[in-house]
């Protein structure tokens, strides 16, 4: 098994002046496109770095979900 490696702060930057931006919600690609990381990289840090700031707001059949951070 590999190790795991800790978060890189520079893309958990990016990604959440993304959603910061954007607080009614964004697409996994949107946030792609705006923050220059890419989309596997992006859903990964969602799911495991970020899965306490983070919520999910739609799910289209599963498969396309809209992103926001969690409010406070």
């Amino acid at each position: 098994m590999g190790r795991t490696k800790a978060p890189n702060m520079d893309i958990v930057a990016k990604i959440r002046s993304v959603l910061r931006d954007s607080p009614r919600g964004v697409w996994i690609r949107e946030i792609a496109r705006q923050s220059g990381v890419s989309k596997s990289c992006v859903h990964v840090y969602i799911m495991q770095h970020m899965a306490g700031d983070v919520e999910e707001v739609l799910s289209v059949s599963g498969l396309v979900k809209l992103y926001r951070l969690k409010r406070k």
